[in-house]
């Protein structure tokens, strides 16, 4: 398949373009980006696939925007005999349209002429190597996928040496044997059709004899069960009488033990108000006792804290006389400090007003060099508005002197010429201007309008140029139009004027730029405003002082002789304010703890009233010794009532009450759980007797048996379907695995001539590892191994590139498809592009290499290339 020719009318942002593609070699289509180099290849392929009806979104993206009209798309392509031109239009008023020139011609429109290229498409190209001989700017460092190219495979079968021995049916068998293998197995191997039909049925049938099976088994089991329950139902009827008798002789002893509690209960009832009638008693003593205890403890406290007091009192004075003492030292140091500070304040001024003084004298200073600068900066931002000139109209310019000269190139080639020789001096008109022609002179000149020779009063020759030549004169005319007016926009005489006023231009630029960054400095990060009001400012405080020489460094010391002595002051001030602090800190404590041991006085004075006016109290009701013989007979009393409680519990213990609990609950359970136990097997006993009823209407053995021959029929067809399922399958096996083998015996000529080309750009050294699937594993260079995914970006596009290729230097040239390379070889160095130039060159050929780049320079290095620049 070659592309021979390509048009685009109105497809995305393209008006129009017409780009005819020599039939071999490498051609290099260069333009600027966004110019549609990507869109040419996108269009070819919807020409071939997309019908002109269709509304894909593929097929929507490519309607223009400019323009309300359908984009078209017209190629002329050659593939095996055929050769044809190919039209179609999309959007609006859709249309296709098909010529065939050879081998017979063919005209088809509509769905006709669309079918008819996919059958020429799918007879003569091989639509997967057509696909992978692509390098897009989305996927240049991708792994190429050549495993499925059935052209490229046809030839590594030749160049393996295996040619000879193929019929040409190999594929044909495989796709027969593929097609019996999809009647039995799915493409991954799983059961399918008549294969998993015949498992189906013979699992279904298996199925069903278990179920057949297990049901009559269910009947076996139910009579089992019936006989076993009537004999538990006969042994549960005995068992319940025993439990029985158990559970009365544990409710007799029962009731002994409860009597015994009732009685205990009672005593307890009595020997509880005795018990805490003698604690009262008790209590009564023992708190006589305390209030007589504690009134002898609180006498001696009080005489304690009397001495405590009078020594607190005499504390007190003496902290009050140290802290006046201290408040009065404290005050001459602040009075002291006061001084200080004024001395401080004044000899601040003086510095302040100097500081002003310096500082206008800076501003003045910055003023007059920001005012220097300005100026300057005005003058060379007036002469630059003088200058029209700028960098678009310089480039304009060139590309025009440029135009001008390729104009005249073609003018001068394209153009006749006059050529004049007289044997005599004589003089002639040439377009009515005289020409003096001496003898044996020669004169010529050359003609691209329309031109008269006169000999006046013999002969006028008219000589009229031919179309060519005038169109040459025509474009040199337009080209000198624009490049006059270009240099009537820019102000110059000539591009060497042109060339010089830019050169100025871009001195004062750089001058402008560099005082406008002086006068940024200067300013800092104020406003010229701002430091002229400063300065005013400035001025105008320093106006109404008096202008008095003050020595500076005078004006220092003293205020450092003032800070000096003001830091002295108030450490002597800081001093005193702290002892005052102290001692009269000291002072309030001594009198707080006086005032605390006062009080503390007058509390235990009356607390000493008043336990001896309570034990007062209580001996006028009953005296001490009294109190002591109640307390004697209530315990007496107490421990009488507690000795018939002790002989009751030891004769509840001896009845083991615990025991005779846990035997009547035991009993009682028991006894129940074999009632609810007989009432359950006789429920169940009816329950399986009415099933065995049910059963016996069901026909469960009949099933069994009519299931069972039906395993044996699906089994028989399972045998015989599993036998003709592992012959095709092992035929299916035994083919894949020498197809594979084959694709590693041809995998050698292909790596020959990967490594062929590779080492024009790698070195004598290089050379790859590839799969059964055509891919690059890894590459080895100067003896080190690297696998392709850890390779650089630009080392991925080489080897991307050098294999497509290989693989076109290895297909036959019938079979050969255009190698379509987008804006590849970003990724490499200019060493490695020159290489790449030399590979380029070396498989030039038969085939077709079409290179789409905005960057033509990266292919400088194709000496055989063809090039063709794209514009707008």
């Amino acid at each position: 398949m070659k592309l021979h020719r390509l048009i685009l009318r109105n497809y995305r942002g393209i008006a129009f373009r017409d780009i005819e593609f020599p039939d071999h070699g490498v051609v290099v289509v260069s333009g600027a980006n966004e110019i549609g180099k990507s869109s040419m290849i996108e269009a070819l392929d919807l020409l071939l696939r997309a019908k002109d009806r269709s509304t894909k979104k593929e097929v929507k993206q490519v309607k223009p925007t400019h323009v309300d009209e359908g984009a078209e798309i017209t190629a002329i392509i050659s593939t095996g005999p055929y050769r044809f031109e190919y039209y179609k239009r999309f959007h609006k008023r859709p249309e296709t349209r098909l010529t065939v020139s050879t081998p017979a011609r063919e005209q088809l429109t509509g769905d006709e002429a669309h079918d008819r290229v996919e059958g020429i498409l799918a007879e003569t190209v091989d639509t997967e190597l057509w696909q992978a001989q692509r390098v897009l700017q989305s996927a240049s460092t991708a792994s190429v996928d050549l495993s499925s190219c059935d052209a490229l495979a046809r030839a590594l079968d030749v160049a393996a040496g295996q040619a000879s021995t193929l019929s040409g049916a190999e594929p044909l068998l495989i796709d027969r044997i593929e097609s019996e293998f999809r009647q039995y197995f799915t493409a991954t191997g799983r059961p399918s059709g008549q294969w998993a039909t015949a498992i189906a049925r013979l699992r279904d049938a298996t199925q069903r004899v278990e179920d057949c099976r297990a049901a009559v088994d269910e009947v076996d089991d139910a009579v089992l069960r019936h006989a076993a329950l009537a004999d538990g139902l006969e042994q549960l009827t005995s068992r319940r009488a025993t439990a029985a008798a158990r559970r009365d002789a544990a409710m007799q002893a029962a009731a002994v033990v409860a009597r015994l509690e009732e009685r205990l209960s009672a005593a307890r009832a009595l020997a509880e108000p005795a018990e805490r009638t003698r604690e009262a008693a008790e209590a009564a003593v023992n708190e006589r006792r305390r209030l007589r205890a504690d009134l002898t403890e609180r006498s001696a406290t009080i005489e304690s804290l009397d001495v405590s007091a009078r020594a607190a009192a005499e504390e007190l004075s003496d902290a009050e006389e140290a802290a006046a003492s201290a408040a009065a030292v404290a005050e001459t140091a602040r009075v002291a400090v006061e001084g200080c500070q004024l001395r401080v304040d004044t000899a601040r001024v003086t510095g302040e007003r100097i500081a002003r003084r310096a500082e206008a004298r800076r501003v003045r200073a910055r003023l007059v060099k920001v005012d220097a600068v300005s100026a300057e900066l005005a003058t060379v931002t007036d002469e630059l508005a003088t200058i029209t000139l700028t960098d678009a109209v310089l480039v304009d310019l060139e590309r025009a002197a440029l135009a001008v000269e390729k104009a005249a190139a073609k003018a001068e080639l394209a153009s006749a010429r006059i050529e004049l020789a007289v044997p005599r001096q004589l003089e002639v008109l040439v377009d009515g201007r005289p020409v003096r022609l001496l003898k044996g002179e020669s004169w010529s000149h050359q003609v691209t309008t329309a031109a008269a020779v006169e000999l006046p009063g013999m002969l006028t020759v008219r000589v009229v140029p031919g179309t060519p030549a005038a169109d040459s004169q025509d474009v040199l005319d337009r080209a000198r139009r624009v490049l006059t007016l270009l240099l009537d926009e820019a102000g110059a005489a000539d591009l060497d004027a042109a060339r010089a006023l830019d050169v100025r231009r871009r001195e004062l630029v750089a001058s402008r730029e560099r005082l406008r960054a002086t006068l940024d400095a200067h300013l800092g990060d104020e406003s010229l405003e701002t430091l002229r009001a400063r300065a005013a400012a400035l001025d105008a405080s320093l106006a109404d002082e008096a202008d008095d020489d003050i020595d500076a460094a005078a004006a220092a010391a003293a205020l450092e002789a003032a800070l000096q002595a003001q830091r002295s002051a108030r450490a002597a001030h800081e001093s005193a304010s702290t002892a005052a602090t102290a001692a009269a800190s000291r002072a309030a404590a001594e009198a707080s703890a006086a005032a605390v041991l006062q009080a503390r006085l007058a509390t235990a004075r009356d607390e000493v009233a008043a336990a001896t006016e309570r034990l007062a109290r209580q001996r006028d009701s009953i005296s001490d010794d009294d109190l002591a013989i109640t307390a004697e007979a209530e315990a007496e009393r107490a421990k009488g009532v507690l000795a018939q409680v002790l002989a009751i519990e030891a004769e509840l213990a001896a009845a083991a009450p615990a025991a005779v609990a846990t035997e009547l609950r035991e009993a009682t359970r028991h006894a129940a759980e074999l009632d609810d136990r007989h009432v359950e097997v006789s429920g169940q006993l009816r329950e399986v007797a009415a099933q065995l009823q049910v059963y016996g209407t069901e026909g469960r053995k009949g099933r069994l048996d009519a299931a069972q021959t039906e395993y044996e029929h699906a089994a028989a067809e399972h045998d015989r379907m599993r036998r003709r399922a592992g012959a095709v399958h092992l035929l299916q096996s035994v083919m894949t695995r020498h197809r594979e083998e084959s694709r590693l015996r041809y995998v050698d000529p292909f790596r020959a001539e990967v490594e062929r080309l590779g080492r024009i750009v790698f070195g004598d050294d290089f050379a790859v590892e590839i799969d059964g699937d055509l891919r690059i594993l890894n590459r080895t260079l100067d003896g080190r191994t690297v696998p392709f995914d850890s390779l650089s970006g630009g080392a991925k596009e080489q080897l991307g590139i050098v294999a497509r290729l290989a693989s076109a230097a290895l297909v036959a040239k019938d079979d050969g498809v255009p190698v379509v390379i987008d804006d590849a070889l970003g990724f490499s160095d200019c060493n490695r592009l020159a290489r790449m130039g030399e590979v380029f060159d070396a498989v030039g050929g038969d085939g077709q290499v079409i290179v789409l780049t905005c960057s033509p320079e990266r292919y400088a290095g194709i000496v055989g290339a063809k090039r063709l620049e794209l514009t707008a």
